[in-house]
């Protein structure tokens, strides 16, 4: 039918969908809070201390949350095609890392010698490429929520 489109979208995803989204998301938000935390209380490396990479199990997890949003908004309409669009670069260069990450998170890993190092990530543009998924994400369900908020108002 002319002007329907079949293209999926969050303001018509039912209100459990909706609750899960953001539920997922306020996880993935404590865990880059948690992340950015330890790296703001003075991480430093120390190449003889496997250990040193301590923030690295929050930005597991975090990168795992977002790996799901992720999946959702280019797979099941949790961002509008406009929305989308500016992100979608990102959203592609960041995928491969964020499965990595949620595989880390499931399985254990024979040795640590394949594992990214934070100060990596602090050298490249991973961590602004993130940032601007986790916000993007956040944004629009907030945005939706907040718009069936109004809504239900005028009923």
């Amino acid at each position: 039918m002319p002007g329907v489109s079949s293209e999926p979208s969050l303001s018509d995803a039912p209100l459990d969908r909706l609750a899960c989204l953001l539920r997922h998301w306020v996880w993935a938000d404590e865990a880059m809070t948690r992340f950015e935390r330890e790296l703001a209380d003075g991480w430093e490396e120390q190449d003889s201390d496997p250990m040193s990479d301590h923030p690295f199990g929050a930005y597991y997890h975090w990168c795992a949350l977002l790996c799901g949003l992720t999946e959702a908004a280019r797979d099941a309409g949790l961002l509008s095609a406009s929305a989308l669009g500016p992100l979608r670069e990102d959203l592609e260069a960041s995928l491969p890392d964020l499965r990595r990450c949620r595989e880390l998170l499931l399985a254990i890993p024979a040795s640590m010698e394949e594992q990214p190092r934070i100060v990596d990530l602090l050298h490249d543009t991973r961590l602004t490429r993130l940032r601007r998924l986790h916000w993007a994400f956040g944004n629009a369900l907030q945005n939706e929520r907040t718009s069936r908020e109004i809504g239900s108002l005028d009923h």
